[in-house]
């Protein structure tokens, strides 16, 4: 039994190694920025890396650049199950699209690759959503002349055949939520992103994590229109962009983040980068909402956890995370107000409550408290909702 197992790693190995020779010709065809994670990725697609290797291999021109961005940034269940010919008739029909359509003039090719070419949004199924809904909504938008009309009219359509309902905790595709007519509000996120996207307008999840002054949390779509980001309800239609149920919640939300398939550039001082992982990107949105605060804690050393919580169904719920860089620093963007700040590592720990003032920085000293913890009572306090009606 033995024998015959190390036979058979030996025959997995060696079959590996060829298959790995048999990739010597991408490293001419790849981009050179995509390279390194291409080639990491398609060890990581298993059985399924041949798909990969021969969409690659035969590519047109014109959509190599978007096919090997996303086989970069694929998540692991995607690798080992994406088909070639999804993959390239997807990527060809985003190019296709954004040649079509005059608003594809009028954005640059980073915003193309990171909210128009994927073809998933969040945990969804993969599907072959954009030919559908592309034969669905041209007719709709074509002779528009602004892209927040094109979002709007979208919306509409959108929002006359999917309604709020909770569902399970995975996220429906939006087939599921088309033909059910219902979903939660990252499900009715999804499908207007995908709408969005399947007639060349940029477009990404939004969402706060905890909202600071009432329970729950909640997602929602972005578009970029006319020059920048805008925000509204997702499949919850309004006559304009940057109106929504959620107006007032937003503005004194704790934070408001929004994510983007594939890193992002650092370089980009458009937006503030909250955390760029190797294969996503979170960008804290809350400047599209509000001037935000500045909260800097600063600590004797590096690498010591900071978290930022509130008060949310019946527990402190955790916002925010960063660890102290090498001056011992750890800042954070977030709206005004009270929150509890936290955090420590192997030789201390502390907590408080601070408080930011709109648009203003404050600093917080740490001071470790290995006995504070349960020994004092506090409150998180928050202007009332009148404070912001007139803005």
């Amino acid at each position: 039994m033995i024998r015959n197992t190390v036979l058979f790693l030996m025959i997995l190995g060696l079959a590996g190694l060829l298959w790995s020779e048999g990739w010597d010709d991408l490293e001419e065809i790849i981009p050179a920025r995509y390279r390194d994670k291409v080639f990491e990725n398609l060890e990581k697609a298993g059985d399924n890396a041949p798909e990969l290797v021969h969409a690659i291999r035969y590519a047109a021109d014109g959509i190599l650049d978007g096919l090997c961005f996303l086989i970069a940034n694929m998540p692991p269940s995607d690798l080992a199950t994406v088909s070639r010919e999804f993959l390239i008739n997807d990527v060809s029909l985003s190019y296709n699209l954004r040649k079509e359509f005059w608003w594809g003039k009028e954005y640059d090719e980073e915003t193309f690759l990171h909210y128009v070419l994927p073809y998933r949004v969040s945990q969804e199924p993969v599907e072959a959503w954009r030919p559908y809904l592309y034969s669905k909504l041209k007719p709709i938008v074509k002779d528009l002349t602004t892209m927040s009309e094109v979002a709007v009219e979208i919306n509409k359509w959108c929002g006359e055949r999917v309604r709020f309902q909770q569902t399970q905790r995975q996220d429906q595709g939006v087939f599921e939520t088309l033909r059910s007519g219902y979903g939660r509000c990252e499900e009715m996120m999804i499908v207007y992103v995908c709408a969005l996207r399947a007639v060349g307008i940029p477009a990404r999840e939004a969402w706060t994590p905890y909202w600071a002054t009432g329970d729950n949390n909640h997602a929602w779509t972005e578009v970029w229109a006319d020059g920048k980001w805008h925000y509204t309800g997702a499949c919850e239609p309004k006559p304009s962009l940057d109106d929504a149920w959620f107006n007032l919640a937003a503005k004194r939300a704790a934070v408001i983040l929004a994510s983007s398939f594939g890193p992002l550039d650092p370089q980009n001082d458009n937006e503030y980068i909250y955390k760029n992982k190797k294969h996503y990107g979170i960008i804290n949105s809350t400047f599209n909402y509000r001037q935000p605060s500045l909260l800097t804690v600063q600590a004797e050393s590096e690498s010591v956890h900071v978290w930022v919580s509130v008060f949310n169904f019946g527990a402190l719920r955790p916002i925010l995370h960063r660890y102290t860089d090498s001056q011992g620093k750890a800042s954070f963007y977030m709206g005004e107000g009270q929150y509890f700040v936290s955090g420590g590592n192997t030789s201390q720990s502390f907590w408080d409550v601070v408080e930011l003032t709109a648009g203003e920085e404050t600093t917080f000293q740490i001071v470790p408290s290995p006995e504070k913890m349960g020994q004092e009572k506090f409150w998180l306090r928050y202007k009332p909702v009148e404070a912001y009606q007139s803005e």
